[in-house]
């Protein structure tokens, strides 16, 4: 949250005459003004407020004093996902004391929550900044994560987050977050939050990184550099001491499609039935069917960690494939963390990151791939082979 300036003269007033509406273009010199009198820096500009009221996927409100606004909360809602973001709130200073923001806040909620499906509402604030850090704590929310240097300042981030919506969350496997390194390791940075969980001493870092990548490539995608196949993913974590099994709908060579030229389908295919000879070799099991959401849950309590292929379409309209790993799975909502932190979003951060509710409909519009749909999923378990 950005730093407000000292607070003015305190008036009294009658709570009967507050109203909260939806923001609308007339409010924009308010809105403005607004801001400058409630943060000394970082400010939204009318042209941000214009697009956040015209076009972004958001609940927009403000709060209105007779004829005059005092304050307003922004939440962005996250394509694709049931999550939404608490952006920016603030009132003026002379109206604070009254559980304005807290007011605020709570109807916020509830049209997330309500109106556009939300599951979880989650904020960043400053590690200084205690009097939000206790208002957000009252309110319910807790922290899950912090992000070191967040800040224009150097600041830390704390990640805080509210369940808006009652469902039957199950506890969530303690995995750990990691970003890719690159725009083409979401494989391997997958496979080292499976495998860190496990085997804590593992390091996530670039090096293993691109060594896991190196394993796992198929060479070739698109015009860019070869991404991780399944099979490759699960050799690379057989090979570090863990019992990876796979869940494949389909048997055909994967992402061979996304290349044109005869020779780099040919070299993909021959990496292919490398891989394939390998896991024979290996005794990996290979399940020849479609990861279920019943076999999701089954897997989640027996200790194993999904590692999934989606297609990135849903969230940024680009058909590419992805690898995210599944956390948590309540029934209702499947919960990922994804490493990619190359996703253009301008306001996303790795807030909208880590243990991403997806609603179950939707998990499995995502969890296809390709003009034949193929399903793909590399299961990590933690017991432990002799290493060759």
């Amino acid at each position: 949250m950005k730093k407000k300036k000292a607070p003015a003269t305190r008036k009294d007033f009658d709570l009967g005459l507050l109203k909260l509406r939806k923001a609308k273009v007339a409010d924009l010199s308010q809105l403005v003004e607004l801001e400058n009198q409630c943060f000394s820096y970082d400010q939204l500009s009318r042209r941000n407020f214009h697009w956040m009221i015209k076009n972004a996927h958001s609940v927009f409100l403000v709060m209105e004093y007779k004829t005059r606004l005092i304050g307003y909360g922004l939440v962005l809602i996250n394509a694709g996902t049931s999550l939404a973001r608490l952006y920016s709130i603030c009132t003026l200073p002379e109206y604070q004391g009254y559980g304005l923001a807290s007011q605020l806040i709570s109807e916020l909620e509830t049209i997330a929550a309500d109106d556009e499906d939300c599951a979880y509402l989650r904020l960043e604030v400053k590690a200084s900044n205690k009097g939000a850090i206790k208002l957000y704590e009252k309110l319910g929310y807790r922290k899950f994560t912090q992000k070191e240097d967040y800040y224009d300042d150097g600041e830390t981030a704390l990640c805080y987050e509210k369940r808006i919506r009652v469902l039957k969350l199950k506890p969530r496997l303690n995995i750990p977050y990691y970003s890719q390194g690159t725009d083409f390791t979401c494989g391997p940075s997958c496979l080292m939050m499976a495998m860190n969980t496990f085997n804590p001493r593992l390091e996530m870092s670039l090096s293993n990184e691109l060594q896991i990548w190196r394993e796992a490539t198929t060479i070739f995608m698109t015009t860019g550099h070869g991404g991780c196949g399944p099979r490759g993913l699960a050799l690379s974590a057989w090979r570090r001491g863990f019992r990876p099994e796979l869940y494949l709908s389909h048997s055909s060579v994967l992402f061979k499609d996304t290349v044109r030229r005869p020779e780099k389908k040919q070299i993909i295919e021959l990496v292919h039935k490398d891989f394939e000879k390998k896991i024979v070799e290996t005794g990996i099991k290979v399940h020849r069917k479609r990861l279920t959401l019943d076999e999701l849950d089954r897997i989640l309590k027996s200790g194993g960690i999904p590692i999934v292929l989606i297609t990135t379409y849903h969230f940024d309209k680009n058909r590419i494939p992805h690898w995210v790993v599944v956390t948590a799975y309540d029934e209702s909502f499947v919960y990922i963390h994804d490493p990619d932190q190359y996703i253009p979003d301008q306001h996303g951060g790795v807030i909208s990151r880590v243990h991403i509710p997806i609603h179950e409909d939707q998990f499995l519009k995502i969890s296809r791939w390709g003009k034949d749909k193929v399903s793909a999923a590399v299961v990590v378990y933690g017991e432990h082979r002799i290493r060759t």
